[in-house]
Parts: C-alpha cells; structure tokens; sequence
C-alpha cells in the first residue's frame, strides 16, 4: 500500500510539472532554431511522428516543436503537443508578410486576435468569410479569436526590452493588432492591401488561426507572435529567401524575453 501511494504521489508531481510548461510551436527550422540553441537539459521525444524538445529556457520548463507550414499541420501538431503535454500556455512564433502601410522586413507583430481568411462561401457575388464552426455543430459569432489578454499585455512590456536585428532602412517597429491565417503565401499588393482594409489584419501568415482555434476549444492561453520577412507583395518571395532568418530572430527575441520575464 505504502509503495502504490508513493508512485500516486509521483504520478501527480510528474503530471504537476508537466502543466507547468509553456509550450512553444514555430513552422520552420529556423523560426524555433535559436530557442533550440538555448535550449538547456535539453530532451528529445517522438509523438505522432513528431519531434518535441523539452527543458529549460530562460529558467522555465518548456516543450518546443516544429508545427510544419500551413492549417492542417499546424492543427495536427498542436493537437499533437497539448495531449502529450498538457500545457499551461503556448506561444506561437515566427515570420510572416507585413500588411501595415508602414511595415518593413524586421517589424513584430504581437497578435491580439487571429482571423481565417480562407473559410467560407463562393456564391454569385464572390468569396464571403464566414466565423469557425465549432467541433459539434454551429458557427462562433465572431471572427476572430482572442489571444490572451495578459500574455498579449507581457509580449508587449517584453518587446520594448529586446534589441531586434534591423534588416531594414530603419529600426524595428513593433505593431499589435490582427494577424490573418490562410492556406496561402500573399505575394499580390492588392491582397494583401485587402487584408489590411477589410480585417485590419498587420500581418499575413498560414498557422496562427488554426493554433488558435485548437487552443481556444481546449481552454489553453495563446499568442501569436510574427515579425515580418516581407511585405506581401509581388517580392515578397525574394524578400522571405532573403529576412526569413534575421525575421524569425525578432519573434524568438520576444519569446525569449517573455519567458526570462515570468521568473
């Protein structure tokens, strides 16, 4: 009896540490790479033919994971991580097209709602957005979903604290509002001048929605966190080649910043 009450009292501390952990999910190698390189007691796991790192970053337990590019494997991976690892937050970080007028490569985003722009309707008119349907049936009111309010309010004391890479013809900027979601990388001016109208969305991308969406249904705090390797527009191909690293350097400084800030 004493040694089955002692492995119950293992099985909850273990299960106690495990929610204490930040998760944290990027779709590129290079966008969760120099996380992975300060990464300390790191460890390795496979689930679902992923690869997951755990340890300590910046005095706080994490895991980190790669999501792939896109909805479906962003939806999948996190799915994937919050089983696994149930934990207590997650931040999602990397590099996305600028839609701000006076955005530039090296700019960060601090997303405050997600949109999907991607889903809904063709009918004579044209393509109408509609709200996520939730799992069991019927449609969200809204639009967009809400990042955290208070990892929203700390991503942005944590920005004013970090020295970005300027890449451009000026110092980073850091801009908080909407980031949009779809299966698409915008390389069109009109687009991504329509985004910025219609959504008022700062940054375009191909996951955050989707992460969001996951977490909102499973009650896990979120936020998104972009800095923008182009403009969306007909170079942005060039210019993501080009700012991808430097660009995925700004979002993981705030992570980094963010977690040091939470001791």
């Amino acid at each position: 009896m004493k040694s089955l009450s002692l492995l119950f009292l293992f099985l909850l501390l273990s299960l106690g540490a495990t929610a204490q952990r930040t998760a944290i999910l990027g779709a590129l190698d290079q966008e969760i790479a120099i996380l992975l390189d300060s990464l300390k007691e790191k460890k390795e796991v496979q689930h679902g033919g992923l690869t997951f790192y755990t340890g300590n970053l910046k005095g706080q337990a994490v895991v980190i994971g790669k999501s792939g590019v896109g909805k479906v494997n962003a939806a999948y991976s996190t799915a994937i991580l919050l089983n696994h690892f149930t934990p207590k937050q997650l931040v999602f970080t990397g590099v996305a097209g600028g839609l701000h007028p006076e955005s530039l490569p090296g700019d960060v985003v601090i997303g405050t709602k997600l949109i999907q722009t991607d889903f809904g309707q063709i009918d004579s008119v044209g393509f109408k957005i509609s709200p996520f349907r939730k799992l069991l049936g019927g449609r969200y009111e809204d639009l967009y979903i809400h990042s955290d309010p208070e990892l929203v309010q700390q991503a942005e004391v944590a920005a004013k604290q970090v020295v970005f890479l300027s890449i451009s013809k000026r110092a980073p900027r850091v801009f908080s509002g909407v980031i949009a979601t779809a299966d698409v990388f915008v390389s069109n001016q009109a687009t991504a001048e329509k985004l910025y109208t219609d959504y008022e969305a700062l940054a375009t991308e191909m996951e955050g929605a989707a992460v969001a969406h996951l977490c909102r249904t499973l009650g896990i705090p979120f936020i998104v966190l972009r800095s923008c390797s182009d403009n969306a527009n007909q170079v942005a191909r060039v210019s993501f080649n080009q700012f991808v690293r430097p660009a995925a350097i700004n979002s993981a400084g705030i992570v980094l910043q963010l977690l040091s800030a939470m001791n």
